[in-house]
């Protein structure tokens, strides 16, 4: 009779401990969304350095995916998923070996190339412990009080046209990229550049249409506010890829809230956006032509950098063989390692193909793709969920985003947000 007792109170214990585990996740991922808020803590606490290196982050993800494994040996992850991963996995561990023998890289850097790039989907399978078990209403009230000082403080950058925080620590540790564009302030918020603040304005503004669909009186009205106030930070942001990226995210939120949009016909937005993005990169600069400038948002100084970047890179791989062709040069866009440093690149498609090859491309993208079937899942069993809307929403943008940027870690860590979140059969408030 005892040993019959003590199973359920070992059960719940495990289920206090991983509803704990599972709140300390959910803060180191808001960290690693939010990414200048504990450097510049930091750089306010320790007279301008920063001495927790963000490294630490990392390190705690995956002390809790230790801890879930050991409390829940059974994850509950999805077969796609650990096929997904197993397939990622055996493909790094032949490459490692292609590299090792064919190339003069040190093996710590070849571990290293793998960690930076793919670190999220590499311990996913893992996070699957801590699946639902943080209330989304707990989740969704955190990121919109969160939401209020980031806005206040992005929009008070860019009307004064002043940083207000530091751009760059003593230490060179820590910057915030591309906050000066011409003379003006780009609204960064607490964010590493204003394109990070973007994506969060993107999540925020979905979930305040997803929430106008379903509140009423002045819950309303504040779901109102809430989004007019992202709208006006995105322009603050003076950045034109997020412009478009906080579009796409609201035109999905109102596909799905008020024309109930779902499923294959969601998926449908990925190829969508794809095409706009390739329409702004490369139809749009033709049609605009007659008004460029270098002091207002049509200057394609960045722009034609990135063609370049393109080129340059894309040669590169195709050029040297169908070895680098389908296994990629090892390469990466880090300033860490000497090789690596001059390494410029700003899109995911061609980061990924230059890095891994075609075979290595064809996997992760077949992982991503996996992720995004869960969101559609997850959207069909909880069609209320305003947190389920606006992470979907703002990762139906991750076609259009991954062509001006390096943005697969905010599509992660969106979608470890929303698998910690349980959801409910009807919406929560903020």
């Amino acid at each position: 009779m005892a040993h019959a007792r003590s199973r359920p109170q070992a059960s719940a214990r495990g289920w206090r401990l991983s509803q704990w585990l599972g709140h300390l996740l959910f803060l180191v991922l808001l960290l690693s969304m939010i990414d200048g808020l504990m450097p510049q803590a930091e750089m306010a606490l320790f007279s301008g350095h920063v001495l927790i290196p963000t490294v630490v982050l990392k390190a705690l993800v995956i002390a809790v995916a230790a801890l879930g494994v050991l409390i829940k040996p059974k994850l509950g992850t999805t077969r796609q998923v650990l096929y997904a991963w197993v397939a990622l996995v055996t493909y790094l561990i032949v490459e490692a070996l292609f590299f090792t023998l064919t190339t003069r890289y040190s093996s710590i850097y070849i571990l290293y190339s793998f960690e930076a790039t793919l670190y999220f989907l590499l311990i996913l399978p893992f996070m699957f412990a801590f699946k639902e078990t943080i209330d989304e209403g707990q989740i969704s009230t955190v990121i919109m009080w969160l939401f209020a000082p980031l806005v206040i403080l992005g929009v008070w950058q860019g009307a004064t046209n002043h940083p207000i925080l530091p751009t760059t620590s003593v230490d060179q540790y820590f910057q915030v990229y591309s906050w000066d564009f011409y003379g003006r302030v780009r609204a960064f918020s607490f964010f590493g550049s204003a394109s990070n603040f973007g994506h969060f304005l993107a999540l925020v503004a979905a979930m305040c249409v997803a929430a106008l669909g379903q509140w009423r009186g002045l819950r309303k009205s504040l779901a109102a506010t809430g989004l007019a106030m992202a709208l006006i930070a995105t322009y603050m942001t003076l950045t034109r890829a997020t412009y478009v990226e906080v579009l796409l995210a609201v035109t999905t939120a109102t596909l799905i809230t008020f024309f109930k949009w779902r499923g294959g016909w969601l998926s449908l937005l990925w190829g969508v956006y794809a095409g706009i993005g390739l329409f702004v990169a490369f139809v749009a600069p033709v049609i605009i032509a007659g008004i460029r400038g270098t002091d207002h948002l049509f200057a394609d100084a960045s722009l034609i950098i990135r063609y370049e970047e393109w080129a340059h890179y894309g040669g590169i791989w195709l050029s040297h063989g169908i070895d680098t062709m389908l296994f990629g040069t090892g390469l990466m866009q880090s300033s860490r390692f000497a090789i690596t440093r001059q390494v410029v690149i700003d899109n995911v498609w061609l980061s990924l193909v230059f890095q891994f090859g075609l075979v290595g491309f064809i996997i992760v993208l077949a992982f991503i793709w996996q992720l995004w079937k869960i969101l559609l899942d997850g959207l069909h069993a909880h069609q209320r969920s305003i947190l389920t809307i606006g992470v979907i929403s703002a990762c139906s943008t991750f076609p259009f985003t991954s062509i001006f940027g390096i943005t697969t870690l905010n599509f992660f860590l969106l979608f470890m947000i929303w698998l910690v979140s349980r959801k409910s059969l009807v919406s929560h408030g903020f």
